[in-house]
């Protein structure tokens, strides 16, 4: 393809133009829009109707009309989820009219409407008149700081600056064109303040509080609201409405996590690996995200995203990468290749290769999930086995006096720096607490806390950081092993699980002093 456009001179088809939010039409066989890369035109199956026109005018025979799609298999270093958002469905609040009103319209319709090549060339006009508005009403938080069961809950942190940019410009191109913003807060964080003074000194103004409901009345619309701060009813008459809708994640970036079986977040963003030390990696190694894939956030957050994220690839595959030695292993005389070890590994680790389990050193992070799956005990943690474990528990109990009281504490990485963090501030903590630092709580089996408990152990603490993408699988390993102890005849309130945090190192020092206590009144 020479992008010569003499195809779409002759297509007889037509569809709604994505580019121009379906303000007008294009040809099915289009330009996606004039700065696309490469610049070359597409064919829209879904509208081609196979006449051949253009076919018959390529100069170049760049055209199949019988292409099919094709999966191609690459071989990568690493994965950059970088999937972007999709807006919130205006559809789901009919209150406000954009499924029933032709003069409703979303920020970015009325972006394309002042883009220069827009459907308009730039000039702003009321759809149903084509003439220049009077007055233009925008409603902030559609969809976003909603506690509808179809909202979002959380802000999506770029809509105050669209709407104050776009209200900006129509003042600067009509000043007789009125300009009001219901919002619910303004949100413009630092250097955006003063943009924000600014296009309140031009005349933008702004009512706080959300439109109960936008109704048609002759030729205009007419925009009912309760201003919060006077608490007055007022009934606006505008030409235009302009919804400021939230950004959501889109079905791209959901399909992609589960596929790469990266963890979302309640949102269904993908979740980033630690918000502060670690904002662009996920839970897998060599996968990173970017962009509005992990998050509501503006276009000056998602470039530095990128930068960072391609900073890390090239360290990653430049540079090498640091393992840890903690990871599986398979005895492959007792594996009998179940492959439920595969099917449950959420890191995809593990892959059966010439019938064999393969355990990928850079994926596998030692968590000890597959220890509990393998119905045959044909996995361990390098430097974590079994042996290893009961022979710290047995060096722990050995020198134990018959009046001396007992806690072996398992904590997890976070659990153990928040013990370390106990000492350094000397916060006082019973002398009966001994501490196995495992790399996760789900490493520590039931035949571990038996023994400890059956050798001389008074108790057993699990320290567990709540935020693993398995707590609520491990809460319910714990209430099975309970009942496990309790058919054993041993108490199973020698048994507790509390969750640790870095910052709180207090409360585990308080939350041992509570279970040594507790342990003092128990006969079993």
């Amino acid at each position: 393809c020479t992008s010569c456009g003499k195809c779409t001179e002759v297509c007889p088809s037509f569809a709604l133009d994505e580019w121009n939010e379906g303000l007008n039409n294009r040809k099915a066989i289009y330009k996606p829009f004039p700065q696309a890369v490469p610049s070359t035109y597409t064919l829209d199956d879904e509208s081609c109707v196979k006449c051949g026109a253009c076919l018959n005018v390529c100069p170049t025979n760049a055209i199949n009309l019988d292409a099919i799609d094709e999966i191609i298999s690459l071989t990568v270093g690493a994965v950059v989820i970088a999937t972007g958002h999709q807006r919130f469905d205006t559809n789901k609040r009919p209150e406000y009219g954009h499924p029933f009103y032709e003069d409703v319209l979303s920020q970015m319709q009325l972006a394309r409407l002042m883009g220069i090549n827009g459907p308009t060339n730039g000039h702003l006009t009321v759809p149903s008149t084509g003439k220049v508005p009077r007055r233009v009403v925008m409603i902030q938080c559609v969809g976003s700081r909603d506690q509808m069961p179809d909202g979002h809950k959380y802000c999506s942190k770029v809509c105050c600056m669209v709407a104050l940019k776009n209200a900006n410009l129509i003042h600067s191109h009509y000043p007789d064109t009125e300009v009001i913003i219901c919002y619910t807060d303004i949100r413009t964080p630092g250097v955006y303040e003063k943009y924000f003074k600014y296009v309140q000194n031009n005349g933008i103004k702004l009512i706080r509080g959300r439109p109960g409901e936008i109704a048609r009345e002759d030729d205009h619309l007419i925009v009912r609201i309760e201003d919060t701060l006077t608490h007055n009813k007022q009934e606006i008459p505008t030409d235009l409405v302009v919804l400021s809708a939230a950004l959501e994640s889109s079905q791209g970036t959901i399909d992609a996590a589960k596929t790469l079986g990266v963890p979302l977040t309640e949102d269904l963003f993908v979740k980033e690996k630690h918000p502060k030390m670690q904002p662009v990696a996920t839970d897998i190694e060599g996968i990173f995200v970017c962009g509005t894939a992990q998050g509501p956030k503006d276009i000056t957050d998602s470039i530095i995203q990128a930068n960072t994220a391609s900073t890390k690839i090239s360290e990653l595959i430049n540079g090498g990468l640091e393992v840890e030695p903690h990871i599986a292993t398979i005895n492959v005389k007792k594996c009998v290749l179940c492959g439920q070890c595969v099917e449950n590994c959420r890191y995809q680790a593990l892959s059966i290769y010439h019938n064999s389990i393969r355990v990928g050193p850079i994926a596998c992070t030692g968590c000890g999930d597959c220890i509990i799956t393998c119905p045959e005990e044909a996995i361990s943690i390098q430097g974590q086995s079994d042996e290893r474990l009961e022979a710290g528990i047995k060096g722990l109990l050995k020198d134990k006096n018959e009046e001396e009281q007992v806690i072996i504490a398992f904590l997890d990485d976070i659990g153990n720096v928040s013990a370390n963090n106990m000492g350094i501030n000397r916060v006082e903590c019973p002398s009966s607490v001994r501490i196995i630092n495992v790399p996760f709580i789900n490493r520590v089996k039931y035949k571990h806390i038996k023994y400890a408990l059956t050798h001389g152990a008074d108790g057993v603490f699990l320290g567990e950081y709540p935020d693993s993408p398995r707590h609520n699988e491990i809460r319910e390993n714990v209430q099975e092993m309970k009942k496990h102890l309790e058919e054993d005849g041993i108490n199973p309130e020698r048994l507790l699980i509390h969750s640790v945090f870095i910052p709180y190192f207090r409360g585990l020092a308080k939350q041992f002093k509570d279970f040594d206590e507790l342990l003092n009144t128990l006969t079993t």
